[in-house]
């Protein structure tokens, strides 16, 4: 199912046959009951397609750089810069509403 997943996210755009796109806005149906934050999501969605791959595999699916790496075809290195990359925009993106929470 991961590696599903990781294909899905990093090679929609290779696959010609393929007609379904990514959209900006997820329908509301998908975000049900998820406890997830409407900003949370949008800035996911702003992240390329692997480094969202990368935050939702190691946050959402807990697994280890390791089983990132391997279900992205990757090294561990790559996972990790990825992450950090991935990471330092979401709190770019996220900071300014963490303290409007408070």
């Amino acid at each position: 199912m991961h590696r599903a997943l990781v294909n899905t996210a990093t090679s929609w755009r290779r696959r010609r046959s393929w007609h379904e796109r990514p959209v900006d806005r997820l329908p509301e149906g998908a975000v049900q009951d998820t406890g997830y934050d409407d900003e949370v999501l949008q800035a996911l969605l702003a992240l390329p397609p692997r480094q969202r791959a990368v935050v939702v595999l190691r946050h959402y699916a807990d697994q280890t750089e390791q089983q990132v790496a391997s279900l992205m075809g990757c090294s561990v290195g790559t996972v990790k810069s990825q992450h950090a990359k991935a990471v330092a925009r979401l709190r770019e993106v996220l900071a300014p509403t963490v303290g409007d929470r408070s």
